[in-house]
């Protein structure tokens, strides 16, 4: 009898946790589902929108002539299609090392080569953020260079990242 009670209980515990262990596994898919759209509509919104925004603002401030606006447009759709591109794998790594970091027993030599990665991508955004400096000061004349400057300093100064002053722009615009 008492075995009988038992094997019950135990087929019953043991159904519960299958239970359980279902029901987290449809979460965790649902979830990493519905990031992933979310990431997509992002993405699809960064694209576009900044570049014009971030042209507008230096023609603005900086009386940027016909052709220079130009060349604006397109330094700005180069930085902002790099900076997506390196926020993304760095966004997919942090992930990656979240998830290690969640594991029973993580892996030290994993983070490490995760924490690696996305330095040389920290580094990879702040060397394009250079060049799209470079090559702004580069189309600017004197006066609108020292305009320039002081433009990035006061960014810089307020958050240490590379983005415009707010103008209505979602969280997603900036590169920092």
């Amino acid at each position: 009898m008492r075995t009988k009670n038992t094997y019950r209980i135990l087929m019953g515990i043991i159904i519960i946790l299958l239970a359980y262990n279902m029901s987290m596994t449809v979460s965790y898919v649902t979830h990493r589902q519905q990031d992933k759209r979310t990431s997509e509509q992002t993405e699809t919104l960064n694209t576009d929108v900044p570049s014009e925004q971030r042209t507008r603002f230096f023609r603005e401030q900086l009386n940027l002539r016909p052709n220079q606006i130009d060349t604006f447009r397109e330094l700005n759709r180069d930085f902002n299609r790099k900076g997506h591109t390196i926020n993304s794998e760095m966004q997919s790594l942090r992930i990656e090392m979240v998830e290690e970091l969640g594991k029973e027993n993580p892996d030290n030599k994993q983070l490490s080569s995760i924490s690696e990665k996305i330095g040389n991508l920290h580094t990879e955004l702040k060397q394009a953020t250079i060049d799209y400096y470079l090559k702004m000061k580069g189309a600017c004349d004197i006066e609108q260079q020292e305009k320039l400057n002081k433009i990035f300093m006061s960014i810089l100064e307020k958050d240490e990242g590379v983005s415009l002053p707010q103008q209505g722009r979602g969280p997603y615009g900036r590169f920092k």
